[in-house]
């Protein structure tokens, strides 16, 4: 009973707007509030109840007062009574749980109250927890230990081990407290797998039956029943076997899935080719049924290849049986494996012909996302759900009352996938016009694309354009819309969810505006416009879910003139935006409505969000303890309403050349804020391909999405800059590729068709690019130095005047690629455009690229004249071995006093200069903390912290640091092509860093120190904070040689610079310089890089 008032205080803080403390989600279910607290009290009742061990352990014992303690009841009778009273106290505090639970869903939530789910998680949650863990303790103390000290300490490290590790194992099977299971309920549909989850908690009833009866017959009391032990013990053996029976059926449920994604993917590639029949014309009819579809469909089909056809292969979902398929009133004779239906009809070259299907049956949802990697999979579905309220997943509906079917389960014939496993970036689409009629009940509302039109049994949807694919979803909606410049926007929700609109309700008569403003921002940046005429807005159930992937650019939650919202929009803003209870979004409205539009507009227009999930070794409960926050790709990203879906240019010589044009035209360069700091995958990527080549990385399934779509980004970059070294513009290419897209809007062009449009408008083929392109195995890697920039005076200007619009600067550097390979390198240049007038405003900026390249082993000085005042320049390294591979850099002549240097020269060009310039000179000696005779030490881990995976932290931003070194990039710290070093906070000088070097030459010898200004920046952070006066840093150097050794503390500057340590005469032989981690309190310590140069006599 102790532990039910820090559970509710629990709820009241994170799941009520009792002290309008923000919740976690835009807004919650009605299922939240009781999901949480079953979980929780599930969670803690273990322990206590793995305390009564000792009870069984005192029925087993024998006294001089045994003969006193009769009974009439009988020894199995006496057993059960007192488990049962147990089991029902536990039961009562249970419901005394929820009830608290319900009073906070009652008073101080704005979600309804739903009394049923609090009995559902009483019955089917709590209790077979409850008689699963009293039945194996009672067990275990009545038949295999001897101690209720040993069964109690067993119990605990076995349920520690449970929710530490088997709760994670083989989806919770395992698992008596059903840890991993999904059972939040959906206001639509209810649970996402009902009668999983009822069979795993029957597992576990069945099993603690099972025990509880073994435990009773093992008690050393005389029965009053002859054979009364042996019937008790046989019921056990029957409740374990029927218990066991019911956990290998979830097993082999799992396997049975398992197995038929190695069958579909096996059939995708059996019938993989790069010739297929197009899909021009589909006109569906679907017939509504409970938890069935009857289905006609009338295809049009057309061979655009050069050769003969000898088949025709249609996939369908496996669990749609086809009836029947006819040409022109004819049966046709098919073949079906799994979704691939085979048709033995040859079809010459430009030939067509029309098919009529019928097909009818359930959805098996295992054909949807066999392509997505099985980790990216269980990661996207673990980082489902509110708290511990996990949504599960589900990727289609077909059941009462609801439909939800989109292009991934196949409900429609198609004669490409939508992602081909085999080739997951190979793979060909049609553009089909769709027509679809559906027989619904009139009080089911039915959705899909294109203009709708009501008939007698139902509804007919025809498309304007054609498409890639459809979807179709049959509810309980109700409708809003607004139409904004000719473009129709529906909302669909449920009746009892518009509620959730109030804010939005108060503002209709600017929401047009609002609406415009946004849609006009999201077409200005993409350079492209919505050519679609409407927008629908459909709420789907919290536990539908998509994936995103690289080969498509997007998921399937954002689908040509549909959206499909998440329920009650929970999560559609990251599933981390906090937004305010109910009170301030009715009464604050200008506080929150603002916030939430820029949210809202980051979320659609990104790529990219920030995502969070818990970390460490309980970071599955879900308890919100622990953060860890990482970039991650946005399942509800518009990107391609823009361009996926209006186009598709195909090669299966080159399989991502759709995805490279994309990236290139969404992300223009004047758009680019090159100073973004690109993520940690970015790294990763650079270091897969330092070795294996972009062709390797497209059939590699072990990568990562997050690692692919660097990848990509990275060849898409590179590919910009191979145009641009061609002596096409940036600019120029893009408008090329734009007016090509558009001029082949709604149908897939293969890439021949491209290239030869390309040449006959830049005179070149951009096919000559690729082969290198595709196959290069090894990266540059540049080192650039003297940066310079100076103020170009005209004629008549002189240096005191002042800077106008029209003011001219020269940029000069040099850089080294100390490679064996051919490389580019792009400086960003930040220009500051000014508007008309005479207050010299300034307008915009603009992203100007200036892309040069550096032959292998090649050491060249570059110069050349940007037209516009200068506001930032940045080095680009792009696929190379640079870490970063993106840096400011900074003329270091400029200072306060003099500030910037004027010329008259605006010559541009390239000259050879001497690699010796970036090598330092004969007398000096460097050895950096990327160098081999760099040595790290860190002192192990407690045991405790190591056994629970605690002695490592993530850490993806340089304003953190950590108890052991971490490796760090930034532009500040020293090396050759890979700028690093190694932070952490003080400790008690038993980590240290440590640098060696042999000395040849015998004499004097300065010792540097290269320190980042990482300490000193973090000094100052402090100071603003805290107001604490910035201390004096010092760090602890050991200089050691010639068996001697000398401690020196050396003062940290306030910018990266090297620092003398000492000076020295060191004999020939080994000398080290060794770095302790001893300073102030909160102090970090940052080691990089030692010089030693030698002093001449």
């Amino acid at each position: 009973m102790v532990l039910i008032p820090l559970l509710i205080a629990y709820q009241v803080s994170f799941q009520s707007d009792m002290f309008n403390i923000p919740v976690e989600y835009t807004l919650v279910l009605s299922s939240f509030i009781p999901t949480q607290n079953a979980y929780m009290f599930n969670l803690l009742l273990v322990f206590p109840l793995a305390t009564m061990g000792f009870w069984v352990h005192k029925q087993k014992k024998y006294n001089t007062l045994e003969a006193l303690l009769v009974h009439p009841q009988g020894n199995d009778t006496y057993s059960t009574g007192f488990i049962l009273g147990i089991i029902i106290a536990f039961m009562i505090m249970g419901s005394i749980s929820l009830a608290l639970a319900g009073l906070i869903n009652l008073f101080a939530s704005p979600t309804s109250f739903r009394p049923l789910i609090y009995l559902f998680y009483l019955v089917t949650l709590i209790l077979p927890t409850i008689v699963f863990i009293v039945g194996i303790t009672s067990f275990l103390a009545a038949r295999c230990f001897k101690n209720g000290t040993v069964t109690t300490f067993f119990m605990l490290v076995y349920l520690s081990v449970d929710i530490l590790f088997l709760s994670t194992l083989y989806h919770g099977l395992f698992d008596p407290l059903g840890i991993l299971l999904p059972y939040t309920f959906s206001d639509f549909t209810g649970i996402a797998d009902l009668p999983g989850f009822l069979l795993h908690r029957t597992t576990f009833l069945l099993l603690g039956i099972g025990f509880i009866t073994l435990a009773i017959s093992g008690l050393p009391r005389i029965p009053n029943k002859i054979n009364g032990r042996q019937r008790a013990a046989c019921s056990g053996i029957l409740a374990l076997f029927v218990g066991l029976l019911a956990g290998f059926i979830t097993y082999n449920h799992h396997e049975q899935v398992e197995r038929r994604h190695a069958l579909y993917e096996s059939v995708y590639e059996k019938h993989d080719s790069p010739n297929k029949i197009n899909i021009i014309a589909h006109d569906i009819r679907f017939t509504y049924q409970q938890k069935e579809a009857r289905v006609e469909s009338r295809v049009s089909l057309y061979n655009p290849t050069g050769i003969t056809l000898s088949e025709i292969i249609l996939y369908l979902n496996p669990s749609l049986e086809v009836t029947s398929i006819q040409e022109n009133l004819s049966p046709v004779p098919f073949t079906r494996e799994a979704q691939a239906i085979v048709i033995s009809r040859p079809v010459s070259p430009g030939d067509s012909l029309a098919l009529d299907i019928q097909y009818q049956g359930t959805i098996d949802e295992g054909i949807c996302y066999l392509y997505i990697p099985k980790q990216q999979k269980e990661f996207d579905i673990d980082n489902r759900h509110y708290l511990s309220c996990r949504f599960g997943h589900r990727y289609a509906f077909l059941e009462k009352d609801y439909t939800l079917l989109t292009p991934e389960c196949l409900w429609y014939p198609i004669t490409s996938p939508p992602v081909n496993p085999a080739h997951p970036y190979n793979t060909p689409c049609d553009f089909t016009r769709y027509t679809l009629t559906i027989n619904h009940p009139t009080r089911l509302t039915a959705i899909s694309q294109g203009s709708r039109h009501g008939i007698a049994s139902g509804t007919r949807f025809e498309n304007e354009h054609p498409q890639r694919n459809i979807s179709l979803c049959i509810g309980k909606y109700e409708k809003r819309e607004i139409t904004v410049d000719s473009v129709t926007y529906e909302l669909y929700m449920s009746k009892n969810n518009f509620e959730v609109l109030t804010s939005i309700d108060q503002q209709l008569t600017s929401l047009s505006d609002k609406i415009r403003d946004v849609k006009e921002t999201i077409e200005y940046e993409k350079k492209s416009s919505y050519l679609f005429n409407r927008l629908r807005l459909v709420e789907t159930p919290v536990t539908f879910t998509s994936h995103y992937h690289p080969a498509t650019g997007g998921s399937e939650m954002i689908q040509p003139e549909m959206v499909l919202c998440p329920e009650r929009g929970i999560g559609i803003l990251n599933g981390r935006i906090r937004a305010f209870a109910q009170k301030r979004l009715r009464f604050e409205i200008s506080n929150w409505i603002e916030p939430f539009e820029r949210s809202l507009y980051w979320e659609l227009n990104n790529e990219h969000i920030l995502t969070s999930w818990e970390e460490g070794p309980l970071s599955h409960l879900k308890l919100g303890t622990t953060w860890h926050y990482e970039s991650t790709y946005n399942i509800y990203n518009f990107n391609p309403l823009f361009f996926n879906y209006i186009n598709y240019i195909y090669s299966h010589k080159y399989p991502t050349i759709n995805n490279l044009l994309n990236q290139i035209v969404k992300r223009p360069w004047e758009n680019r804020d090159p100073n973004v700091a690109p993520p940690d995958s970015q790294q990763k990527a650079l270091d897969y391909l330092n070795g294996k080549s972009y062709q390797a990385a497209l059939s590699d399934k072990t990568l990562s999405f997050e690692i692919i779509n660097q990848i990509n980004e990275l060849k898409a970059n590179d590919l910009l800059s191979q145009i641009i070294l061609k002596g096409t513009s940036a600019t120029d290419f893009h408008l090329f590729v734009q007016d090509f897209m558009k001029n082949n809007r709604f149908r897939q062009v293969n890439f021949q068709t491209f290239d030869h449009a390309f040449s006959e408008n830049f005179g070149w083929h951009l096919s000559e690019i690729f082969p290198k392109y595709f196959d290069r195995q090894e990266l540059p890697a540049f080192q650039v130095k003297n940066f310079r920039i100076k103020r170009i005076l005209s004629p008549t200007e002189e240096e005191e005047d002042p800077w106008t619009p029209h003011t001219k600067f020269r940029i000069e550097f040099d850089v080294l690629n100390q490679s064996d390979v051919d490389g580019v390198i792009t400086m960003h240049l930040g220009t500051a455009i000014y508007k008309a007038g005479p207050d010299r405003r300034v307008d915009r900026m603009l992203y100007t690229p200036r892309t040069f390249s550096v032959k292998a082993r090649e050491a060249k000085k570059i110069i050349f004249i940007c037209p516009h005042p200068v506001v930032s320049h940045s080095i680009y390294t792009g696929l190379s071995k640079n870490r970063p591979n993106i840096f400011d850099i900074h003329d270091k002549t400029i200072t306060l006093e003099k500030g910037m240097e004027s010329t008259r020269d605006s010559i541009a060009g390239e000259e050879s200069i001497s690699p010796a310039i970036f090598f330092p000179p004969a007398n000096e000696i460097i050895v950096d903390n990327e160098d081999d005779n760099f040595q790290i030490t860190n002192p192990p881990a407690p045991w405790l912290k190591r056994f629970l995976g605690l002695n490592h932290n993530h850490h993806t931003h340089s304003s953190t640091a950590v108890s052991h070194w971490e490796y760090t990039l930034m532009p500040d710290c020293f090396g050759e092509y890979c700028l690093s070093c190694l932070r952490k906070r003080t400790g008690k000088g038993e980590s240290s860093l440590t640098w060696t070097t042999p000395i040849n030459k015998k004499g004097k010898y300065k010792i540097y120190a290269y320190i980042p200004n990482i300490s000193y920046s973090h000094e100052r952070s402090r100071h603003m904070i805290t107001q604490e006066p910035i201390r004096d840093i010092q760090y602890c150097y050991s200089i050691s040689y010639n068996n001697r050794e000398k401690k020196i503390k050396v003062h940290v500057p306030e910018t990266s610079r090297w620092v003398v340590i000492g000076e020295f005469f060191l004999p020939e032989g080994e000398c080290s310089v060794k770095l302790y981690d001893i300073g102030l309190p909160r102090q970090w310590v940052v080691g990089d890089a030692i010089k030693w140069v030698y002093q001449k006599p």
